[in-house]
């Protein structure tokens, strides 16, 4: 009679052992991408159910309601990473300017580089003012040292329009005609 109530605990252990690992797997899976940030394809607040969406609801392979946006997303964009480059740039000259054991020469062309990008800014602020004064919804101008690129909100130039432009590039940052790159982007 021991005998068969030891098998019965030792059964009863093993399956409230086999009962708590199940809860804690079901709890542990549960609950992981809340844990680690990553929702997938959990819902969230803004959904509902009955939410329809059409599939092929797109203009030119672009979802229907981002559609409207692409332009000025495109040029907000190419603005914002125009920007992280130039912080990254003087964020380097700083660097090498509050550097210790920076040599006077060092320093100097650290100086040079950060008046260089100062002037570019102002540069391609005063050539992307100046387009937009002549008529177009939109523009980003891009100088480098010894060129320049300028994307305009068009669905195309014409020649007058491309020799207006030039004209700008060439008068405000003294860059050759032929380093001058335009395009126009209709996105």
């Amino acid at each position: 009679m021991k005998k068969l109530f030891a098998k019965k605990q030792l059964m009863m252990v093993v399956l409230v052992a086999a009962l708590g690992v199940a809860v804690y797997l079901n709890y542990y899976f549960t609950t992981e991408p809340a844990l680690s940030g990553d929702m997938g394809d959990a819902p969230t607040s803004d959904d509902t159910l009955g939410d329809t969406q059409f599939v092929g609801a797109t203009v030119d392979g672009v979802p229907k309601e981002d559609a409207e946006d692409t332009a000025e997303d495109y040029f907000d964009k190419a603005r914002t990473s125009r920007t992280a480059a130039r912080e990254e740039s003087l964020r380097i000259v700083q660097a090498t300017l509050g550097r210790a054991d920076a040599s006077a020469e060092e320093k100097a062309k650290a100086e040079q580089m950060a008046a260089a990008v100062a002037e570019r800014v102002l540069q391609e602020s005063n050539i992307e003012n100046m387009i937009l004064a002549k008529g177009f919804a939109d523009c980003v101008v891009f100088i480098d040292t010894d060129a320049c690129s300028v994307v305009v909100q068009a669905s195309q130039l014409q020649q007058q329009e491309s020799l207006q432009i030039l004209e700008l590039v060439v008068s405000h940052a003294q860059i050759a005609s032929d380093k001058v790159k335009i395009v126009a982007s209709a996105t």
